[in-house]
Parts: C-alpha cells; sequence; structure tokens
C-alpha cells in the first residue's frame, strides 16, 4: 500500500513537472461527472490544488452544492477556471446534452473523472428512458460520456499531456454476468446488479485502452470512505454501519489518493487498470478468471449501444 505521505509528496512533484504545460492559455482540463459531493468532489478540490491552470466541469443533481463547490474552487487556486452542469445521469440524453456542451468548448479533456452514484436498497427502478436507474448512474451514463468525449481526451494524449479516464465503483466483485438478460429486466436483484454494472465497467476499462492505447483507463475502488452515499438508505443501515466509518478515510484524504492515480501518478499514464483502495492490482486475477475476455468485452459494448440507442429513441418521443 502506498502511504498517504507518499502520495503527497508525488502530487506535489506531478505539479511542478506540469508547470510548462498547463498555463493561462493552455489550461488543464478536468471533467468531473457527479461530484456534487464525496470523492467527486474531494478529487476536484486535489485537481485545482496541484495543477497550475485548471479548467474544471463540475456536474451533478445539486445546484447548491455545484455552485458552493465551484466557489471553493477558486479559493484553493485564483487561475482555476470552474462550471457547474446540472446533469442527471441516469437519463442518456443528458449526457449526451452535457457532453455537447463540452465538445463545443474545449479541444481538449485531460481528465475524465466518473464517480457517480447513490446507494439504495430499493427493487428495479426505471428511468423515463427505460433504463434502471442504479446500473445507469453506475455504467451507462458514466460510459455513455466516455464514448462522446474520448476524441478530446485523445487530443490531450497526442499532445503528450496527461489523458486519463477513471471510473470510480467497485472492482473485486466481477464475474459471471446473466448473457441472456444483460440489462436485467428479468432477474433483477441487489447482488446481480451490482455484479452486472461492476463487470460491465472493467470489460469498458479493457476494451477501451486497447482502442485507444495513449489514454490511461482505470476502474478503481475507494476502499472505505467517510462520504455521503448512503444518505438516502432507511435509517436502521445508516446506523447499522455507522461503526464502519470509524476505519473510514477522510474523504480529503480520499481525493488525494484517487488524484494520484488520476495525475499525479505516472503508473497509470496509459493502459487499461482495475484496481482496489490500496492501489493494488485486480485485473490479472478476473483475466485469469476469464470474466475479460474479448468476446465478452464486444457482447457487453453492443448491448451497450444497443441500450443507448434505445433510450435515445424513447426520450425523443
Amino acid at each position: 500500500m502506498t502511504s498517504l505521505s507518499a502520495v503527497l509528496k508525488r502530487n506535489a512533484q506531478s505539479a511542478q513537472e506540469i508547470v510548462t504545460l498547463s498555463t493561462a492559455a493552455n489550461p488543464t482540463v478536468g471533467v468531473f461527472v457527479g461530484a456534487t459531493s464525496g470523492i467527486g468532489e474531494n478529487t476536484a478540490y486535489a485537481f485545482a490544488k496541484y495543477t497550475p491552470y485548471p479548467r474544471i466541469y463540475i456536474v451533478g443533481r445539486n445546484v447548491d452544492a455545484g455552485n458552493r463547490i465551484v466557489a471553493k474552487l477558486q479559493t484553493i487556486n485564483p487561475n482555476t477556471q470552474a462550471t457547474f452542469h446540472r446533469h442527471d445521469m441516469t437519463l442518456i440524453s443528458q449526457a449526451d446534452a452535457f457532453s455537447q456542451t463540452v465538445l463545443e468548448q474545449e479541444k481538449k479533456v485531460n481528465l475524465l473523472f466518473l464517480s457517480p452514484g447513490f446507494l439504495a436498497l430499493s427493487g428495479r427502478t426505471e428511468s423515463a428512458e427505460g433504463i434502471d436507474t442504479k446500473m445507469a448512474i453506475n455504467y451507462y451514463g458514466r460510459w455513455r460520456v466516455v464514448e462522446k468525449l474520448l476524441p478530446l481526451v485523445e487530443k490531450a494524449a497526442e499532445s503528450e499531456e496527461n489523458a486519463r479516464v477513471v471510473s470510480v465503483l467497485a472492482p473485486g466483485t466481477e464475474g459471471p454476468v446473466n448473457m441472456n438478460d444483460l440489462d436485467l429486466k428479468h432477474n433483477y436483484s441487489l447482488f446481480n446488479v451490482n455484479r452486472h454494472f461492476t463487470e460491465f465497467n472493467s470489460l469498458a476499462v479493457v476494451r477501451f485502452a486497447q482502442l485507444y492505447p495513449k489514454i490511461g483507463f482505470l476502474h478503481a475502488g475507494p476502499g472505505i470512505v467517510n462520504t455521503g452515499i448512503g444518505r438516502e438508505l432507511p435509517w436502521y443501515v445508516r446506523v447499522a454501519v455507522k461503526p464502519f466509518t470509524f476505519f473510514a478515510t477522510r474523504p480529503q484524504d480520499s481525493g488525494e489518493r484517487f488524484f494520484y492515480i488520476a495525475q499525479g501518478s505516472p503508473d497509470y499514464r496509459t493502459g487499461s487498470h482495475i484496481i482496489d483502495g490500496n492501489f493494488k492490482s485486480l485485473k490479472e486475477k478476473f483475466t485469469e478468471r476469464g470474466y475479460l475476455t474479448p468476446q465478452l468485452q464486444e457482447t457487453v459494448w453492443k448491448h451497450t449501444e444497443d441500450m443507448f440507442n434505445e433510450a435515445l429513441a424513447k426520450s425523443s418521443k
């Protein structure tokens, strides 16, 4: 496990290394989807802290939180250009709307950081576009933004600048999925849905890293972090898990650790990485078990594209 002190040292060093690349005329662009609390919020703060001239997009549903974060980012670094964009990533049409904004305003994206999510014990709940909201927020919405903005991330890579895509979720539970019911319309359970969107994220990371070899793709686990993600759980569940918060990482420390993998450390600059909260690689284990095969990658991505098309067809009616 890399110590927090080593992470802080390396992050500070990275700021010195990009000082000639990050300028007022060429700001370093970070897109933080699901960043109105917790890990996304605090990683954005670290991004502003260590980047000489950052341009930051904060995406979420809470306008008050978004405006508060934008204001704080500008106090952390007066050179920060930060904006909040209200979008619901359970909707593919909203993912497209936000992506179009970035495509119109930017020539490159250095970091695409995806951490939207919520914890709920409810069963399948479909969005207006017909996708289960848990699967949409944890997979479909995220990777629609990735698909749309990858040309801009590739532009950063071509200029030999940092170019990474980080999906924060729960690597470690990859395994067999229901190939006859990938969107779980008929076999839904909390176990199945968590298995599916975890497996899908890892498959996407490996697939896109092969297609874009100059970009780093990560599926990263946070470990136990004291965030507000469980605020929608029933009170009795919140009480039951409260003792575990004594062992949790502070959100600001988690932000430093995620900045380390998102920009600070050169170890993740290219290739695919599936890592836990201690930076331990899990990819080899799941590759050996046959959960990341090229056939699976293509089958699940074809399904993903079909879901995108069906969702957009419903939203246009």
